[in-house]
């Protein structure tokens, strides 16, 4: 990390954490119009001991910052007119702007036409995501962050195994690609006797396998005093792109869970995702095996307190060519503390198991740890 980025990242960390406590987002109303804002910065430290060292290792400090607007009009007696941007840095894109789509919202759902990721879904950053049920939330609400499949424990590790323990550990979490950030339409239904659905569709993802992008989930919401239930999936269909449509197969991915919150404190996570032998390439006498995953955890709220983690384990088929399968098994811990709504910080430590094609020779199986130790501010 360069100097000037230190700089820079300082002076956002001091002019966020010294205002005064407030929530995560500034609002601003004039007549029909209003804006939302959100901001983050999320300054994470960390370090990996591996078996396995594929080229450089990892930067031991990584920056995201992000700021999301959302305009919204009012037209008379119908729906919200808006318009969402978010502009994102990072390690990956220094300055990107990562989201950008306009949205119709009402009494009826939500329309949204634009740049920006489909299910799981939330509008602005903050909002509980109803169509995801494990989590970390000791961890970045925002941006690469400590749940499966968030992508912050696996930040460093040496790259070529990042990106390896990246694919796999989606699953169990979501059902594949819920991150892709492309073209799409999204509609998100209203709450309704408990019930929420959401649907996307993209032309072309962001995958360089895949095209036409298909998302949907449905979840169902019981109260009981300050006890939840949330219980519900979603689903994933993706064709490959037509130059390599004759070599894989449509991809289908379907991911079930649960999330129990007890007295607001205690919130239990349970989520599965099949793919089977859907996505991969089809080669003559190449093994076709199924993916599936699972993953449990558990948060605990005391005060100005978070303490959690979750377990994880998933297979996959990887290279199509080889004998055996991908396998991750994975652990993490970890607390945090919330000095204001503005300022938290946080730790964690994260351990895995992961074997490459069933781990054959030594160099196709790593197992390692990585330690954490970060700084979260919002506006």
């Amino acid at each position: 990390m360069t100097r000037i980025d230190s700089i820079s990242i300082l002076l956002v960390l001091v002019t966020l954490a010294g205002a005064a406590p407030a929530t995560a987002q500034v609002n601003t109303e004039s007549g029909p119009f209003r804006l939302t804002l959100e901001g983050y910065a999320n300054i994470t430290a960390g370090g990996s001991d591996t078996e396995r060292v594929d080229g450089p290792s990892a930067d031991a400090v990584r920056e995201d910052v992000a700021l999301r607007a959302l305009g919204r009009l009012k037209l008379g007696d119908g729906p919200d007119l808006g318009l969402r941007l978010v502009i994102e840095s990072s390690p990956e894109d220094r300055l990107d702007l990562a989201e950008a789509s306009i949205l119709l919202s009402g009494s009826n759902g939500r329309l949204e036409l634009g740049q920006r990721q489909g299910l799981p879904d939330v509008l602005t950053g903050y909002a509980p995501n109803n169509f995801a049920f494990t989590g970390a939330e000791f961890g970045p609400a925002s941006g690469p962050s400590l749940d499966p499949a968030g992508g912050l424990q696996h930040a460093f590790a040496p790259p070529a195994l990042a990106s390896q323990l990246n694919e796999i550990g989606s699953l169990g979490a979501f059902a594949s690609l819920a991150g892709d950030r492309s073209a799409k339409f999204v509609y998100v239904s209203p709450k309704r006797a408990g019930f929420l659905g959401g649907f996307s569709y993209s032309p072309d993802a962001d995958d360089p396998r895949f095209g036409g992008l298909t998302q949907a989930g449905l979840v169902r919401e019981r109260y009981r005093d300050s006890n939840i239930l949330r219980i519900g999936g979603s689903v994933t269909y993706a064709q490959p792109r037509r130059l390599n449509s004759a070599a894989r197969a449509d991809l289908r991915s379907l991911n079930l869970g649960a999330t129990l919150i007890l007295d607001d404190d205690l919130m239990l996570g349970l989520s599965a995702t099949w793919d089977g032998a859907s996505g991969i390439e089809r080669l003559p006498g190449g093994a076709h095996s199924d993916a599936y995953g699972v993953t449990a955890s558990i948060n605990y709220n005391r005060g100005h307190w978070t303490a959690g983690g979750y377990v994880q384990w998933a297979n996959a088929e990887g290279d199509v060519q080889a004998v055996g399968n991908d396998q991750l098994a994975a652990a993490e811990a970890g607390i945090s503390y919330r000095a204001t709504q503005k300022l938290r910080v946080y730790g964690a430590w994260y351990h895995f198991a992961f074997e490459n094609e069933g781990g054959n020779t030594h160099s196709d199986r790593s197992s390692g740890d990585v330690l954490l130790f970060g700084v979260r501010a919002t506006l």
